[in-house]
């Protein structure tokens, strides 16, 4: 089964914290070490870390023609840092994964399954040769 691990972020959660101690939450030798037993035992598919916010851009398409803005235009204290792609046996060893990352001392990290969308959209189409 596959899980994605979402890593949200609140620059004011972080408020307090030394720089070290920032640092520790996404970088350092105890995440290495983390990452590097993860990917020994095949269980980490992928990690992704996403710029702040105000680096996005957004599509929507309105009558037919793409509109894009500069950002999302909610205003949040919250916003999706990142996340990692875990393949694990169960939604246990998922949660477990989830509160060895550093970051869950400071933050939530939401577990969420993940479909196989390519085998739902394909499931019944006759593509042929």
């Amino acid at each position: 089964m596959k899980f994605l691990l979402l890593i949200h972020n609140n620059p004011e959660a972080l408020d307090g914290l030394t720089p070290e101690q920032r640092q520790a939450l996404v970088g350092g030798r105890e995440v290495a070490e983390r990452i590097h037993r993860l990917r020994e035992t095949g269980e980490l598919v992928t990690i992704l870390a996403l710029h702040d916010p105000s680096q996005s851009k957004t599509v929507q398409v309105v009558g037919g023609t793409p509109v894009i803005s500069d950002r999302p235009f909610l205003e949040t204290k919250e916003f999706l840092a990142g996340g990692l792609v875990v393949e694990v046996t169960s939604l246990e060893r998922a949660l477990e994964i989830a509160a060895e990352i550093p970051y869950a001392a400071v933050q939530r990290i939401e577990v969420r399954p993940v479909r196989d969308f390519e085998a739902e959209a394909l499931a019944g189409l006759d593509l042929g040769p």
